[in-house]
């Protein structure tokens, strides 16, 4: 249409047209299908028309002077698509100024009132149909061909979106969505420029995770050499202990420059071979109380050759502690030094527990360790019993068993650093003993805590005994304690920490019982070699024709001292054989770390759900039953 003179404006006969509402009802449906086919009648005639040209331009010159001259409007897309059935090539006889440029031919359109009425009408009752088409909700019962989803949803996608359609389910995804944004020229396609921009910011990518994922092993490094060390450690010198049998002599200290020879003889002769001058008070004060401190048990230079040796010991021997929160731990040490061992066997200490702690019985040693306690943290500080740790029949006296305990440095209420006792505890865990009776507070399970009332009422009558490296305290099986932690304002001399030293006695007239606790591992020195036989006397190792204890027995009495030699030569009988020490390992980690901790955990977070106790599948560390003794 270059000619703005010679068109004809259909803009107000379009806006008409497309401001009816097209009705749906089934007589107005047939009626407008009924213009739709006039319309295609009409079309068809008009292409079908062979009038000549000239008749033509004349038919369009008569119809135009019969019509009312309207203003003209440009047509737009919508009316093209009506008009379109209309529109007929003519020759070159269009009157526009413009002149035809060789070889090409005009358009002229003619304007029937009837075929153009007709075609709107057509066109308006295909969209109505289109419509229904779109909302009837059953199709299929119109005879229709319908359309999925996908395919709906694959026409909204362009041709240069679909290339990036890869699941091909005619949405992009975010990653689609993503590939699609790179190609900024819509071509179906990413640049080069751009591809290896992508490659190198993925390199880049690559070395900032290498970069992090080095600086967080960098970070957790320490922490994971010092699990690996510590757990390499504790098995390493577990496994010297109970089954290599590693034992230092009095030469293997003088030769290190541990101690001298001289130091050493103080230590096996306590103040000269003289006996401790107990007096009535104490007595009275352990039968009592449970507990009592033996001031200047020993010398100022016993003390310190004492904590010479112990400490070496320590190095030694020591493994890391994965059950308290102490730095090191040295189980059954006396079985593995002569020195310490025969420190053990003197009448000062073994008639002195003999009078004071087992009624006159005669004193066998069972097992001893060293704990090394930091100034931060004390090392168990929940309070406990003892009396499982021995092995031994459970509901027994206390005076079939007792401790002594030691402390490197001066320990107090003040500075803490010591041991609480509470006093009259140790008639709470039976009714053997006289006034004894099971008490409120006595928790049969160990790993139970205590309620608040015997929490308050325990720290409020405990006993912080004042103890200088000079001192001991004797105290029963059955008496409870804890640690005490160090007043950071006073801390320890010695800048590893506290070295705490205890021995743990029985008597003549105790039962052996291997396993002490249901959910706790028995005492490393209950699966030695030659150990008793459960229900046995611990003074059934005595010869009674003889009265010498058998060389083998691994418990000693502490009223005969043996030799270096005969610890020597019996060494490997006081040791664990390669079966026996996995069988043990495997059998404390079972108990300890899957019947109790991990089934705890389980069990604690069914109950907090159900708000009750549902559930109770945890190991309790309560008194295996007691075994039967024999003549």
């Amino acid at each position: 249409w270059q000619s703005n003179q010679k068109k004809l404006s259909l803009s107000k006969i379009l806006k008409k047209k497309k401001q009816q509402s097209f009705p749906t009802t089934g007589q107005q449906k047939r009626d407008s299908d009924t213009s739709r086919s006039t319309a295609e009648a009409a079309v068809n005639a008009n292409d079908n028309d062979a009038t000549p040209p000239s008749q033509l331009k004349l038919n369009a010159a008569a119809t135009t002077a019969e019509e009312p001259q309207v203003v003209s409007t440009p047509v737009t897309r919508d009316d093209n698509a009506v008009l379109k059935p209309i529109i007929r090539a003519t020759s070159n006889g269009d009157e526009s100024s413009t002149p035809p440029r060789p070889g090409s031919t005009r358009r002229s359109v003619h304007f029937s009132p009837a075929v153009v009425n007709s075609s709107f009408a057509a066109a308006a009752a295909e969209e109505t149909i289109n419509n229904n088409d779109n909302n009837d909700p059953f199709p299929d019962y119109q005879g229709r061909k319908t359309t999925s989803k996908k395919d709906r949803m694959q026409r909204k996608l362009s041709v240069c979106s679909s290339k990036y359609d890869i699941n091909g389910d005619g949405q992009l995804n975010k990653f689609e969505q993503l590939a699609r944004s790179l190609d900024s020229n819509g071509r179906g396609s990413i640049d080069p420029i751009t591809v290896v921009k992508l490659l190198k910011e993925q390199d880049k990518l690559k070395k900032q995770q290498w970069l992090l994922l080095f600086g967080n092993i960098i970070q957790w490094l320490p922490l994971i050499v010092g699990a690996v060390y510590t757990f390499f450690k504790f098995t390493e010198r577990q496994y010297q202990q109970n089954v290599g049998g590693k034992i230092l002599t009095s030469m293997d200290y003088i030769k290190e420059g541990i101690v001298t020879s001289e130091e050493i003889e103080s230590l096996w002769e306590l103040s000269r071979g003289r006996a401790y001058p107990l007096t009535n008070e104490h007595k009275r004060e352990y039968l009592r109380d449970g507990f009592v401190v033996l001031p200047n048990f020993l010398t100022g230079e016993e003390s310190q050759a004492l904590d010479k040796v112990v400490t070496h010991n320590l190095n030694e021997m020591a493994f890391p502690d994965l059950l308290t929160k102490c730095s090191r731990k040295f189980h059954g040490e006396h079985y593995h030094s002569t020195v310490t061992h025969r420190f053990w066997q003197q009448p000062r200490i073994a008639d002195m527990l003999s009078t004071l702690a087992l009624d006159e019985d005669t004193a066998y040693m069972v097992t001893s360790e060293i704990l090394e306690m930091p100034s931060g943290v004390a090392c168990i500080p929940q309070w406990h019993w003892d009396f499982l740790t021995f092995p031994q029949n459970y509901n027994a006296s206390f005076t079939t068993g007792t401790q002594i305990w030691w402390s490197s440095e001066e320990v107090d209420g003040n500075v803490g650093g010591g041991l609480a006792f509470l006093p009259g505890s140790h008639k709470w865990a039976n009714e053997v003993d006289e006034g004894a009776a099971l008490h409120l507070c006595f928790a049969m399970n160990l790993f139970d805590k205590m309620s608040a009332e015997c929490t308050q009422l325990l720290d409020r009558e405990m006993v912080v005994p004042k103890l200088s490296p000079t001192d001991i305290v004797v105290f029963s099986r059955f008496t409870l304690h804890r640690s005490v932690a160090r007043n950071p304002s006073v801390p320890f001399k010695s800048p590893t920490g506290r070295r705490g030293y205890t021995l743990r006695v029985g008597s003549a007239r105790s039962i052996f019982k291997q396993d002490t606790m249901q959910c706790f591992p028995s005492h490393p020195s209950s699966n030695f070699e030659r150990q008793l036989k459960e229900g046995k006397r611990y003074d059934s190792v005595i010869d009674p024709k003889t009265g010498i204890p058998n060389p083998h027995a691994i418990y000693r009495p502490m009223n005969v001292r043996d030799s270096e030699e005969l610890m020597i030569q019996e060494g490997n009988g006081r040791t664990m054989s390669t079966t026996t020490f996995l069988h043990y390992s495997a059998q404390s980690i079972i108990r300890q770390k899957i019947k109790w901790k991990l089934a705890k955990y389980v069990e604690d977070a069914v109950n907090v759900v159900a708000q009750r106790k549902l559930l109770d599948m945890s190991c309790k560390a309560a008194p295996t039953p007691d075994v039967r003794a024999y003549d």
